[in-house]
């Protein structure tokens, strides 16, 4: 059985080079996918930092689906937190109108970027962060047309015909209890929290309650791949992605992918050494005749055949390998 496979694109900027180009990979890579067969593409948004293109998921998601005509489209995610609920499902739902059963409604808790870029996008204002489950069921609200806490307020275009698909991205027991008590599909950050994953995915599907939003569960689990010639070669290829990883634990704006002389000219001797290494360990490497297998495994482990595949590398080409190793091997 063929897994469902889809692309979590972040657009990479790479040492050296721009937004631009990120941006521009991202198109080529989305017109790749689509003539390969994956199922899917998903943005992030990430705001004042160096190391990712694109800070408006939506805006890119129209952009692609306009250029592409099968491959679902969508964001990963918005963070909730930086607007409100009724612009979020009125452009979404006029995506759902110009592309029915195409576009994804991925939705984030997390702030996407460090706390000035949070601020500047909040007008400066404090952020209120316990509000979020709240916000989640005023956008189904509104993307549903229910009278709401808004006195017969609308989200324009009304009566679509085909409501846009909502993932709740997480990668903690909480996300996981709010998607199945909303009923929408959820979304597991496996590469952000490998341990406890098993317990949140069967959780969500435990408890799911399908008279809400959906009337089935959508579990989907987000893995870092990195597929080259050889283990070794793989190995040094996804240490971009592994800087970037440890970067974001430690809170500061990741760089760049670097390349793997200049992170090993960072690293090696230093205090970080072992923790990069630990999340060079969460990341799958593997060749094109191996990778098919673990990602089988990955499938049975967490009971979904939709898999999210995160790479970011220092060379463009090795990050389209490692996608093409994937598809070309998905039967």
């Amino acid at each position: 059985m063929k897994l469902k496979l889809g692309i979590l694109d972040q657009s990479p900027v790479t040492m050296g080079g721009s937004a631009a180009s990120a941006l521009e990979n991202s198109i080529n890579l989305a017109l790749l996918a689509e003539e390969m067969g994956f199922h899917s593409i998903m943005y992030s948004e990430h705001h004042g930092v160096e190391a990712y293109g694109s800070s408006s998921p939506e805006l890119l998601a129209a952009i692609i689906l306009s250029k592409t005509s099968r491959i679902k489209i969508g964001t990963a995610g918005i963070m909730m937190r930086n607007y409100s609920a009724y612009k979020i499902a009125e452009w979404a739902k006029m995506l759902s109108t110009f592309y029915p059963e195409r576009f994804i409604l991925g939705l984030g808790k997390a702030p996407g970027g460090l706390k000035d870029a949070v601020m500047a996008l909040n007008n400066h204002k404090p952020v209120v962060l316990s509000n979020m489950e709240t916000k989640l069921e005023e956008i189904i609200q509104l993307i549903r047309e229910e009278e709401g806490i808004y006195d017969g307020l609308i989200a324009q275009p009304t009566h679509v015909q085909h409501m846009p698909e909502i993932m709740w991205l997480g990668s903690g027991m909480t996300s996981a209890k709010e998607a199945a008590k909303h009923g929408t599909g959820y979304s597991f950050a496996a590469f952000m929290n490998s341990e406890n994953g098993m317990e949140n995915t069967e959780a969500y599907l435990r408890e799911f309650d399908g008279t809400q939003y959906f009337s089935q569960p959508s579990l989907q689990v987000a893995v870092a791949v990195s597929v080259a010639g050889t283990i070794e070669e793989a190995r040094r290829n996804a240490y971009g992605m592994a800087y970037q990883f440890l970067q974001s634990r430690q809170l500061v704006s990741p760089n760049a992918v670097l390349s793997p002389e200049v992170i090993e000219e960072k690293i090696l001797g230093t205090k970080d050494e072992d923790e990069f290494f630990t999340f060079l360990e969460r990341i799958i490497i593997e060749t094109p005749q191996s990778v098919q297998q673990k990602l089988r495994q990955i499938s049975e482990k967490y009971n979904t055949d939709n898999l999210l595949i995160l790479c970011n590398m220092y060379r463009e080409e090795d990050r389209v390998y490692t996608y093409k190793s994937i598809i070309e091997n998905n039967n």
